[in-house]
C-alpha cells in the first residue's frame, strides 16, 4: 500500500511537472507573452478629442488590449495629428506602437516616419507622443529633411507638425546639385 501511495505521489509531481514545462508556449514550441490580451482587435481605430476639436487619430492593423496595465499594443500604426481649425498637420507611421490609456501617451517604434504637411520628413527608430506637452520626441538619432535641407542627430522634440524642432547634436547637411551630401560648416 505505501509503494503504491509513493508511485502516485511521483507520477503526480511528474505530471505537474509536464504542465509546468508547457507553460507559456503556443503552437510548436513558440513562445508567448506571460499576459494574454483582454481583446484582440483587427483594424483597430482609437481617435482623441479636446474640447470638442480632434488632436489625433490613431489606426492599426491589430491591436491588443490589455485592461490590467490599461494599455494597448499596436502593429501597423498610423496616426494623424490635427491642427486648430482640425486640419491635418501630419502623418506617423511606424511598424509597433503601444498607447497608454491613462495618460494618451503612444510610444511607437520600427520604421518611424513623421511627414509634415509642409514637406517636413522626420525619421527615427522610436517615438513618443506626450499627450500632456503636445510634443513629440525621441532619444534615439533622427533625420530630419525638407526640400535639399538634411539635418540629423541624436535626439529631439517638437510639435507634431515638426515645427519649433529641438535637435541635439544638430548636424546640417545641404544637397549639391549633383545629388551628394555636404556637411555644413
Amino acid at each position: 500500500m505505501r509503494s503504491h501511495r509513493l508511485r502516485l505521489a511521483a507520477s503526480l509531481v511528474v505530471f505537474g511537472l509536464s504542465l509546468a514545462g508547457c507553460e507559456g508556449r503556443g503552437p510548436a514550441g513558440e513562445n508567448r507573452s506571460s499576459s494574454r490580451p483582454d481583446q484582440e482587435i483587427q483594424g483597430f481605430t482609437l481617435t482623441q478629442t479636446q474640447d470638442g476639436r480632434k488632436v489625433w487619430a490613431l489606426r492599426a492593423r491589430q491591436a491588443l488590449v490589455f485592461e490590467e496595465s490599461d494599455r494597448v499594443e499596436a502593429s501597423g500604426v498610423t496616426v494623424d495629428f490635427y491642427g486648430e481649425e482640425a486640419t491635418l498637420q501630419s502623418t506617423l507611421t511606424a511598424s509597433n506602437g503601444v498607447i497608454m490609456r491613462r495618460t494618451n501617451a503612444i510610444e511607437v517604434q520600427g520604421n518611424v516616419v513623421v511627414s509634415a504637411t509642409d514637406g517636413t520628413v522626420l525619421t527615427t527608430d522610436r517615438l513618443v507622443w506626450d499627450e500632456r506637452t503636445g510634443k513629440i520626441r525621441s532619444d534615439h538619432a533622427v533625420r530630419v529633411t525638407k526640400g535639399n535641407d538634411v539635418m540629423t542627430g541624436s535626439a529631439m522634440e517638437a510639435d507634431p507638425d515638426l515645427k519649433n524642432l529641438k535637435v541635439k547634436d544638430f548636424k546640417a547637411y545641404v544637397r549639391t546639385p549633383e545629388g551628394q551630401l555636404v556637411e555644413e560648416k
